[in-house]
């Protein structure tokens, strides 16, 4: 039983039950339960004018109202596309001399033509595309180093890579993270998440890699710049993964390198760390994402971290409520409150799944997948970055001794 009754008024409710249904019933008993309230038929001992009154007011109403529920069970690419075979099971059902009847049957009858078709009918968000800023191609016909891209480019493709990740990211991954608690979980969201973890790694290698101290300063300069950049272009997550291997300990203890830092950078770099700051809940960034207009990569942690409290904070069921229907049921009821909340965060996840409006660089693009790849190739990156960040400022230099 759920907890919450479905509300004409209130237009979330429907969405929230189709994307969260799955986590106490199944598709099948769904319809099954969908069609039995279709024939939902007149109380006995009326006369006939009750009767009609009846049939017009509640009847017509309630079999309308399922219909929509079927129509918005296919409109939804990631409902049907998960159980293709409801598709068959409407057809047959709208097919029925009672039900084709109703104008909304034949609109699901062209609906469900299209979707067997493989045409997608979830609406995109809607983002005005103009000319796209004309891209900043390297100069060098070599093998591309870092500082042979322009920051401002290397944010932009940053950026497209992102947001193709991020726009894969379907509802479904996000709700095995609440209700598939302590499984692996190998999905859209954790390919996204790693690819963050590669930037900040790719950061910290990119850093000490340098041995000379000053030349350790232009990779700070260019990857702070490259950082502010992801800022301006609303891609914040690339800005909190570059932001991360800068304030990463084996880069952060580079005392020499820093003080090389042109204080221009410096100021870039507050200002990138004032926005995914933690104080008062990440209020910074709270404000900015709101404020922002798609296209947008957000910092995805924020919302992995209020799932894991949905998960952990609400119960899956109720107790029975204590009334005469229920006397003796037996059954425990959905809470459905937890699926709201979980349906919430995964709109507001959706909300930003917009393309981006600007041009591929297929050389800049190779050097990121091979820098990214190599670090993922690297055995325990965190103890082999400390020893080299010590071997090339050691705790105690000689200079700080003369001075």
């Amino acid at each position: 039983m759920c907890s919450l009754p479905p509300s004409p008024t209130d237009p979330s409710f429907n969405k929230s039950f189709l994307m969260t249904f799955k986590s106490f019933t199944t598709a099948d008993e769904l319809f099954d339960l969908l069609v039995q309230r279709f024939w939902i038929q007149p109380p006995l001992r009326m006369n006939v004018v009750e009767r009609e009154e009846w049939i017009r007011l509640k009847q017509r109403v309630i079999q309308a109202r399922v219909l929509n529920i079927f129509k918005a069970f296919i409109v939804d690419d990631d409902v049907y596309k998960a159980e293709i075979g409801i598709l068959h099971r409407i057809k047959d059902f709208i097919a029925m001399e009672e039900v084709a009847k109703f104008p909304a049957a034949k609109q699901l009858s062209t609906l469900i033509e299209r979707a067997r078709h493989g045409d997608s009918m979830l609406k995109k968000v809607a983002v005005s595309q103009g000319v796209p800023p004309s891209p900043l191609v390297p100069k060098s016909s070599k093998k591309l180093k870092l500082l042979d891209i322009e920051p401002l480019e290397l944010a932009r493709q940053l950026t497209i890579n992102d947001s193709r990740l991020y726009q894969r990211i379907r509802p479904s991954d996000c709700l095995q993270r609440i209700w598939d608690q302590g499984t692996v979980n190998i999905d859209n969201i954790t390919a996204f998440t790693q690819t963050s973890s590669k930037i900040s790694l790719w950061v910290v290698e990119s850093i000490l890699e340098k041995e000379d101290w000053r030349r350790r300063a232009g990779i700070v300069e260019q990857f702070i710049s490259v950082a502010d950049h992801c800022r301006t272009l609303n891609n914040f997550s690339s800005l909190a993964a570059i932001t991360a291997g800068l304030d990463a300990l084996p880069i952060r203890r580079l005392t020499r390198t820093w003080a090389q830092v042109s204080p221009r950078f410096m100021a870039q770099l507050d200002v990138c760390k004032m926005v995914i700051s933690s104080s008062k809940g990440f209020l910074n960034y709270r404000k900015m994402l709101k404020s922002a207009i798609p296209p947008c990569v957000p910092w995805i942690g924020i919302f992995l971290s209020t799932l894991q409290y949905i998960a952990d904070g609400f119960s899956d069921n109720l107790p029975p409520r204590k009334t005469k229907e229920d006397a003796g049921s037996g059954f425990d009821l959905v809470n459905f409150k937890k699926r709201q909340e979980a349906s919430e965060v995964i709109h507001e996840i959706r909300r930003w799944q917009a393309p981006f409006n600007l041009h591929v660089i297929p050389s800049v693009q190779a050097y990121i997948e091979d820098c990214l790849n190599s670090v993922s190739d690297t055995p325990d990156p965190a103890e082999r970055f400390e020893a080299i960040s010590l071997a090339l400022e050691p705790r105690q230099l000689a200079e700080e001794k003369m001075a």
